[in-house]
């Protein structure tokens, strides 16, 4: 096989006109490739920081050895998939996202305020969602979609004068229906004329 550069592809978080990343939940209908329309129940909250999106996968694994401590085969005891993200924008979505939305009460704004969110944060969860996360390079797009993604609050945000407030996300993967916790569509975006 020959070396295709157009197979090369870099991980740029598709936010031009939406978000890059998406949510819903649970039982909205997924995307199952990378030209079709996502569901309108997916909403975006807005921008993601410059590091990116960060996925990794934990399989963990235990030799059984034959008489004279020769592994012959492996077995999987456990497999974890998790997505790591940073949301730039101090919004009512992004915290609903980081927190539950049991944990986030919005007032709109009026003539003598601004629109108020109140963030109460304590020993909950927020709600298991599905997830999709747009990424592209050119004409080449990656969508990840996760069906299932239990949201992690942050242990630590930051407040300074010389940086955003950010609010960091990590998403454990739960499986879904066929056992899968993870999926990634490409397109190469290499047409046949």
């Amino acid at each position: 096989m020959a070396v295709d550069a157009s197979k090369v592809l870099v991980g740029a978080l598709d936010q031009e006109t939406t978000g890059a990343v998406l949510d819903a939940p649970v039982g909205t209908a997924l995307p199952t490739d990378v030209t079709g329309a996502i569901n309108a129940a997916f909403k975006d909250s807005g921008y993601v920081d410059s590091d990116g999106l960060q996925l990794t996968t934990d399989f963990s694994t235990k030799d059984i050895t034959e008489a004279n401590g020769a592994a012959v085969r492996q077995l999987l005891e456990s497999f974890n998939g998790e997505t790591k993200y940073t949301e730039l924008e101090m919004s009512e979505r992004s915290l609903i996202r980081a927190f539950g939305s049991k944990s986030v009460t919005t007032t709109p704004a009026t003539n003598s305020h601004g629109t108020q969110i109140k963030l109460a944060i304590g020993a909950r969860l927020p709600e298991v969602r599905s997830w999709v996360f747009k990424i592209k390079d050119g004409t080449a797009k990656v969508l990840i979609v996760i069906p299932r993604g239990q949201a992690i609050p942050p242990s630590e945000m930051t407040f300074q004068a010389s940086e955003p407030i950010k609010v960091p996300i990590t998403l454990k993967c739960q499986r879904d229906a066929a056992g899968n916790s993870i999926y990634i569509y490409l397109d190469d975006g290499v047409v046949t004329k």
